[in-house]
């Protein structure tokens, strides 16, 4: 599956993590709103890659028609985006992005994106490589699905990779260049071949599922639902969490105790209505 990256010319951490792809592995800039890569000589090069980016806030900005077709057509997209938080913690993240309840930050209510979870793991993977590489002491998180864009008839899969949480981190030299580099072995690279799960229950740095994407086990969840949204949990998302992953989902991961008694037991009982099988964690 062919990558590209989207980015949007407003956005800190989207500045800084392009400004590390054309200086440390060569990008072409020819604009401020296009980049381009290829690793072979010739110039429309079958396995070469864009960036694409918009003067827009990043959570509104959706994969543009022309590369739904066409030579360069993509199939799945990497956000360079910031990650906020109250807090302010310094860290990398990376998650699929969509609703399972009311749309507080862009995108449509009740709306999930497709999810390439073996890419997210590998993208995953490769942060917490590269930061050991470069030195950057920073926590690795798998978020859950939050947040636009949500194209409509999206057939692509969407993955954000962020930088935060906040402006002292969006523009570290560090971050950018450890961000640039784990994008570009993404996309450069074939996703493991993996077990994939739909990740159920816990906060929203998916404590019990960020271990399964960080480790060498060949698992990987994509769609991850948190506690704070099991009430949106029903058999009409459930199958929309099904349909929108790339790869066969083999069943439901359930954080144990990320969820309350009555919670687990309403969301077992819709997965034992669909045939779903699960598994405690």
């Amino acid at each position: 599956m062919k990558g590209a990256i989207l980015f949007s010319t407003t956005n800190a951490a989207s500045l800084n993590i392009m400004k590390h792809l054309e200086q440390d592995w060569k990008w072409n800039k020819k604009s401020a709103s296009l980049y381009s890569f290829s690793p072979c000589t010739k110039e429309n090069c079958c396995s070469g890659v864009e960036a694409h980016g918009f003067d827009k806030t990043i959570i509104d900005i959706e994969p543009p028609e022309d590369l739904s077709r066409g030579e360069h057509a993509a199939d799945y997209f990497l956000y360079a985006s910031t990650h906020k938080s109250e807090a302010g913690t310094p860290a990398l993240t990376a998650h699929v992005p969509g609703n399972w309840g009311a749309a507080e930050m862009g995108g449509s209510p009740r709306t999930l994106n497709m999810a390439y979870s073996s890419k997210l793991k590998q993208v995953l993977q490769l942060l917490a490589d590269s930061a050991k590489k470069h030195k950057l002491d920073w926590p690795i998180n798998m978020e859950v699905d939050h947040h636009g864009p949500t194209p409509q008839g999206g057939k692509q899969a969407l993955i954000f990779v962020e930088i935060g949480s906040s402006p002292d981190q969006w523009s570290n030299d560090v971050a950018g260049r450890v961000v640039a580099e784990a994008m570009m072995k993404a996309l450069m690279r074939p996703a493991p071949v993996v077990k994939v799960f739909l990740g159920i229950g816990g906060g929203h740095y998916a404590p019990k599922f960020t271990p399964f994407m960080l480790g060498s086990e060949g698992r990987a969840v994509g769609h991850v639902l948190a506690k704070y949204r099991a009430a949106d949990f029903d058999e009409k998302m459930l199958a929309q969490a099904i349909e929108k992953t790339v790869e066969k989902v083999e069943g439901a991961l359930i954080d144990w105790k990320g969820l309350g008694k009555e919670e687990r037991e309403r969301i077992i009982a819709v997965l034992g209505q669909a045939g779903m099988k699960w598994e405690r964690v």
